[in-house]
């Protein structure tokens, strides 16, 4: 009994949110990767972080790992994490090294035997097992090593196969709170799997629908899975689970401890600070795949392209960012993030993960109720960043179990400036149209899709490259009225190159150091500096007040604490 109840303990999370907790280290080591690609060498290192990371939540160990990684970004981040942890850093070891740490601790136990060559989820099979049994990921090619230093062998992988016997047989040892999905060719997020005791799995299939109708509704999926992006997010969520798109995040079984000090607040819009006597037609630029975890660890915050990009002084820009899964489960990027704000920059958390909120939960009993159950978390992480502008991907963004989902945003979050509603596919399917919800105080919400796609070679209405994007916006402000002025948004491909071409000459010549293709904030420039001068760009937030006031110039008055 006293097993169980521990068990229970561990696997429920640390706090309000939907990440399991992380017990944090005395200590921290460092593991020193001498080939980087070397995948076996990173499955070694990967299971030694994870072991000793579950050693953390046992309490049977004081001491957590941190490999080593090239990407400065994480550097940043190991040094806050140490800061606030206030941890003591004994050095720097090589896995092996390691090994022989931990297994004279007797956190170590023996190792896993698995053949990277097979490429399949038997290295997966071998991650499980290497939480369950306490012992180190080793390579075919790597067991003499691990024989020398005396380790027993505790299960052979190399000849295994994940069938649906074995996965039911593993369950009932397993963390239902979390799934990580694991491409065998990489060892990304396989100290978490480890540390937490979850189920790994690659790939879309009988096996993996058994996983995910068995994982418990409201979890995060860590990693991203293979195919089209539909198909695999689409089952997911319609047993209401949360895809993080978190498959190169490195660490994260230590920047997963949740913080115990108040986190900074990103900053919002004054609606008092807006200049309401201005008369303009107002368009604001949202970045788009905010929700991808991976990206926003590793090459976002620094990279010039987009949040460091310098026209971000000039453009009030907006970014949908996942600040909410940063906050629990990644809070030393999450402090980064909002310290490193550009000034006139708006953040949009989008979704609180990546999920299609009219299909959430369809697979399970009373889907709304558990679509309310995850705004009242998502309330209270809103509340806790200062986010203020709530956005999603739906399936079909006008459709009756979409609109249902918007209600429930409406009633259960509060504080809310507004929400922005992306389709799948095409992403302004909604072309603009607005959708009103109340809140439970009786105060009308707007939710605005969004009316154009500033994507690159895209063929589909409304979207294009910055020179027909600007057409299309001056278009849309000439047939605009003084009594209803032209307030739209428009979504920018994060992905998207705009070359100097032919097509873009005009713009070029403006800025003659723009010689190469560009992506993200640049092209966003290229694209306001041709719109008409009726036409002003503005953040997400202030077009959403302004689409508030425009509505219903008493209410907002009232809520923003507007006097005339």
């Amino acid at each position: 009994m006293r097993v169980f109840i521990f068990l229970l303990l561990f696997w429920l999370p640390a706090h309000a949110g939907w990440w399991p907790g992380q017990k944090a280290p005395r200590s921290i080591v460092i593991a020193a990767i001498k080939h980087p690609s070397d995948i076996r060498e990173m499955n070694l290192a990967q299971s030694v972080a994870g072991l000793a990371a579950q050693a953390l939540n046992e309490g049977a160990g004081d001491e957590g790992v941190w490999i080593e990684t090239s990407n400065p970004d994480y550097s940043v981040y190991f040094h806050s994490l140490v800061a606030r942890l206030k941890a003591n850093v004994p050095g720097t070891f090589t896995p092996w090294q390691l090994v022989e740490r931990y297994k004279a601790r007797g956190i170590i136990k023996g190792y896993i035997l698995y053949d990277f060559n097979r490429n399949d989820n038997s290295v997966n099979l071998a991650t499980i097992y290497a939480a369950l049994k306490k012992g180190v990921l080793i390579d075919i090619t790597q067991e003499a090593m691990v024989s020398s230093k005396g380790l027993k062998k505790l299960y052979d992988a190399t000849k295994a196969d994940f069938k649906e016997a074995t996965l039911h047989a593993l369950l009932p040892e397993l963390n239902p709170h979390a799934l990580v999905i694991a491409n065998p060719a990489y060892s990304n997020n396989r100290d978490y799997a480890i540390a937490q005791k979850t189920m790994v799995y690659y790939g879309v299939d009988t096996i993996f629908q058994s996983i995910i109708r068995w994982v418990k509704p409201l979890s995060p999926v860590i990693g991203w899975n293979k195919g089209e992006e539909f198909k695999h997010v689409e089952p997911c969520t319609r047993w209401g689970l949360i895809n993080t798109a978190s498959d190169w995040c490195m660490n994260l079984a230590l920047l997963s401890i949740p913080p115990v000090n108040k986190l900074p607040q990103i900053r919002s819009l004054d609606p008092r600070k807006i200049n309401w006597e201005e008369q303009l037609n107002y368009h604001a630029f949202v970045m788009s795949d905010g929700d991808n975890m991976q990206w926003t660890f590793g090459n976002f915050i620094h990279n010039k392209d987009y949040w460091s990009n310098p026209y971000n002084e000039d453009i009030p820009m907006s970014f949908t960012t996942c600040v909410l899964n940063l906050a629990q489960a990644g809070s030393d990027v999450y402090t980064c993030l909002a310290k490193s704000q550009p000034k006139h920059n708006s953040i949009v958390e989008y979704g609180a993960g990546y999920y299609y909120p009219d299909l959430f939960a369809r697979s399970r009993p009373e889907p709304a109720k558990l679509l309310r159950e995850y705004a009242g978390m998502i309330n209270t992480e809103m509340k806790r960043t200062g986010a203020k502008v709530f956005g999603f991907i739906c399936k079909d963004v006008s459709g009756e179990q979409a609109l249902e989902a918007y209600r429930i945003y409406g009633e259960e979050i509060e504080d809310l400036t507004g929400m922005i509603a992306v389709q799948y596919s095409p992403y302004n399917g909604g072309y603009g149209k607005v959708f009103w919800v109340k809140n439970k105080k009786g105060t009308e919400i707007p939710v605005v899709t969004c009316k154009y796609q500033l994507w690159a070679n895209l063929s589909k209405q409304g979207s294009g490259d910055p020179v027909p994007l600007a057409d299309w916006i001056n278009n849309d402000n000439a047939s605009s009225s003084s009594g209803s002025k032209q307030l739209n948004w428009t979504i920018v491909h994060a992905w998207s190159h705009f070359s100097d071409s032919a097509t873009h000459h005009s713009i070029v010549t403006k800025d003659k150091s723009i010689t190469t293709a560009q992506r993200g904030v640049t092209p966003v420039k290229w694209t306001k500096d041709l719109l008409d001068k009726g036409t002003k760009v503005v953040s997400i937030e202030e077009l959403l007040w302004r689409i508030r006031m425009q509505h219903n110039p008493a209410e907002t008055r009232k809520v923003a604490g507007i006097h005339q």
